[in-house]
């Protein structure tokens, strides 16, 4: 099972540009440089620090609650025996709750979290000043990930972190599978919610088989610092930076959509400017019908599309502009849709592949 693989498709349904930190693998730092596997994610450190790195950080919602569509989480009073001391105060605990995840299907996963901060690169064009570029370029030669002073996609540099507090992963490696984990009311609540590093437990169990990261790692402690739990990535293809790398990008490309039902027909034109100079194409479609416009360079910058529905009297006119479309198209990929039945409203949209 390819537990960070899974974790990093629910994150991205929330933040589409981060990757999972599965098991809270504490080399994840900012600046850190290594290798993300585009399949799963895992990071291979390979220099714990960019040399010459501003790093900044801001707040963001402590609370961390991602889980799959078939888990579901329960919570009851419990008494503990006794013996159970909170770590923070010294004291009894005998009144405590207990909260239950059910995983009904193999590959479910509970993600809990209460969160610091996040830790973030104030300025990505640092990574593009000739010293520092040159001296990723002789890291990445040194992992076969790069020859000549070009980088290869999936070397890069760590450039924001979200840090934890406390918290748990749990995933389910069996059908119908549980985890529990029980403690002071507070305690509990502050280990999966709080703004502060005043988490714990008492106990744990499960039925059946489960895999499980939790922070702080043993009962009855106190967290002894923040864990990494997702984080964004810049990598490059050759010496051009690619600052939220998500997957391996060959080129990029738009997929101009005239909707079935579309009877407008519409005209198109397409233009960017290129290190070898301006490119553009030109072309019409009627309803039903798309055309992709593929291998537009990596390197390209200031696409803009201008949509054109034909009417009788007047057109309509929708123009489209990316001036930075390897940084602001994650997947390389976009759609432009067009509806409208004639005589009446027409609408063209940019959605994100």
């Amino acid at each position: 099972m390819n537990w960070n693989r899974t974790f990093t498709d629910l994150i991205r349904a929330g933040r589409a540009a981060y990757w999972g930190n599965w098991t809270l693998d504490p080399k994840i730092k900012v600046g850190a440089v290594g290798i993300v596997s585009p399949d799963n994610g895992d990071f291979t450190l390979v220099q714990e620090a960019t040399p010459g790195l501003s790093i900044s950080n801001r707040g963001i919602p402590n609370q961390w609650k991602l889980s799959s569509s078939n888990v579901r989480r329960s919570q009851a009073n419990v008494n503990l025996d006794g013996n159970a001391t909170d770590p923070e105060t010294g004291t009894k605990i005998t009144a405590g709750t207990e909260i239950t995840w059910d995983f009904a299907n193999v590959g479910s996963m509970a993600s809990e979290f209460g969160i610091a901060n996040e830790e973030f690169l104030g300025d990505l064009t640092a990574l593009t000043k000739p010293a520092t570029l040159s001296w990723l370029a002789q890291q990445a030669g040194s992992v076969s990930m790069g020859s000549g002073g070009n980088i290869a996609q999936g070397f890069g540099v760590v450039t924001s972190v979200i840090y934890a507090n406390s918290g748990l992963n749990i995933g389910s490696q069996d059908n119908s599978a549980s985890f529990s984990i029980s403690g002071s009311v507070g305690a509990v609540q502050d280990m999966l919610a709080g703004a502060n590093a005043k988490g714990s437990y008492t106990s744990t169990r499960e039925t059946k088989q489960v895999d499980q990261h939790l922070w702080p790692t043993g009962a009855n402690q106190v967290a002894s610092g923040v864990v990494p739990v997702a984080y964004t990535f810049a990598s490059f293809d050759g010496n051009l930076l690619i600052p939220n790398w998500i997957t391996r990008l060959g080129s990029l490309q738009i997929l101009f959509n005239n909707k079935p039902g579309c009877t407008y027909i519409t005209s198109i034109n397409l233009s960017y400017d290129t290190p070898q100079g301006k490119k553009n194409e030109s072309f019409s479609l009627s309803g039903g019908l798309s055309k992709t416009v593929a291998n537009i360079p990596l390197s390209a910058t200031n696409i803009v599309a201008d949509v054109s529905f034909k009417g009788m009297i007047n057109s309509d006119h929708y123009s489209f502009k990316w001036p930075n479309p390897l940084g602001q198209w994650l997947t390389g990929q976009r759609e432009i849709e067009m509806t409208g039945v004639w005589p009446g409203q027409t609408h063209a949209r940019d959605i994100a592949l």
